[in-house]
């Protein structure tokens, strides 16, 4: 059996992996049965030594990270794609493959400097299994906080852990009462620096980790991270707007376009964040923030892979042909549409001259006899 698309990511990221078994599931055809020789669907599996007999029949390997770029490339699989799922363009090497794709538009400049030939914008795509909660108010009550109120989650690893003071003091000079979440990942270290450095702050927080984390987020009306963590692909994916700590100087662009889509709201610097917090967690801004991320659909994401995946097969220049030319088989005319009095058969039949056409003729003989009055 060969498998026309494999999915690879490298590593025990449980966000990767989710993201790579939405691709995979997208590409399967459940209603469709495949033969004995080739599978309609698609194969996830983290890259390993053993994933070399998996490769060997790819025509396809979408690739999240660039170890699985290496791994495809060893196994000559034809084309590779790269998917960069979160809001950054960088790797340790250069995005030499057959197509980029990226979660925003505003990304593809960032890519084609990164080496990228090709750039398609999918969105951000959704984790397996992550989606919107059918009623956030309903969950907050369930999880237990209070329910009255904004919840955000604070992604660990966007704070500085060997210095959480600066960050504590912006967070309890917020304006909004709200419930602070504190996410550690799988991280047992930042856990035990967030128990040791948050009371005292007089913050109404949490602290939770990787398996609490769907309800987490999906309990969230705001998500703090950064534009190269997971946590903003799982804050779009659950419906929860963001903010983000001032970008690196790489990453300024992007973020710029975030925040004017209105998506995301980038702090200017460390000391302002609880005046970007302010904003993000006005109710207006929640609510208009809230349709916008929704309208990213992140849900259909993975559905976008794979037409991104598919228009690789696709004539390159059928695109590129002159504007005018038909496509495909355009109708000239039916018979039906016949104008009355114009023969609509084949043979040597004319329509009768027009009254254009008497005049013409009588111009010409009235010419003809000047000249034989001339003798010309």
């Amino acid at each position: 059996m060969t498998q026309p698309t494999v999915v690879l990511y490298s590593g025990d990221d449980p966000v990767l992996a989710r993201i790579a078994d939405a691709v995979r599931a997208a590409f399967a055809a459940p209603d469709e049965e495949p033969d004995d020789d080739e599978s309609t669907g698609a194969l996830a599996l983290p890259v390993s030594d053993d994933a070399g007999p998996m490769l060997a029949g790819a025509r396809v390997a979408i690739v999240l990270d660039p170890e699985s770029r290496e791994r495809a490339r060893e196994a000559s699989v034809p084309r590779t794609v790269a998917l960069l799922p979160t809001f950054d363009t960088r790797w340790d090497a250069e995005l030499d493959v057959d197509l980029v794709l990226v979660a925003h538009e505003g990304m593809r400049a960032d890519a084609l400097r990164a080496g990228a030939s090709a750039v398609t914008a999918v969105g951000p795509v959704a984790p397996a299994g992550w989606a919107p909660a059918e009623d956030r108010a309903a969950l907050k009550a369930e999880l237990g906080p209070r329910s009255d109120v904004p919840w955000v989650v604070v992604r660990a690893a966007a704070l500085d852990l060997d210095d959480l003071a600066p960050s504590l003091v912006q967070l309890s000079l917020v304006g909004v009462d709200a419930v602070w979440l504190f996410d550690v990942g799988l991280d047992p270290d930042a856990a035990r620096r967030l128990r040791g450095r948050v009371p005292g702050y007089g913050l109404d927080s949490y602290v939770f980790s990787d398996p609490d984390a769907l309800s987490a987020y999906q309990a969230a009306d705001v998500v703090f991270g950064r534009l190269d963590g997971p946590e903003l692909v799982r804050a779009f994916s659950v419906g929860a707007s963001v903010v983000t700590p001032r970008p690196r100087a790489g990453q300024l662009a992007i973020a710029h376009v975030i925040e004017t889509d209105g998506i995301a709201d980038v702090a200017d610097a460390a000391a302002t964040l609880s005046v970007t917090f302010d904003h993000a967690l006005a109710p207006t801004t929640l609510e208009a923030a809230r349709a916008r991320v929704a309208a990213l659909d992140a849900a259909g994401g993975a559905a976008r892979v794979v037409e991104a995946v598919a228009a690789l097969d696709r004539p390159k220049d059928a695109d590129a042909l002159p504007a005018g030319l038909p496509r495909g088989l355009e109708r000239l005319s039916d018979p039906e549409d016949a104008i009355e009095g114009f023969p609509v058969g084949g043979g040597d039949e004319r329509p009768a001259p027009s009254g254009d056409d008497e005049l013409d003729k009588k111009v010409d003989e009235e010419l003809a006899a000047l000249r034989e009055k001339l003798g010309l």
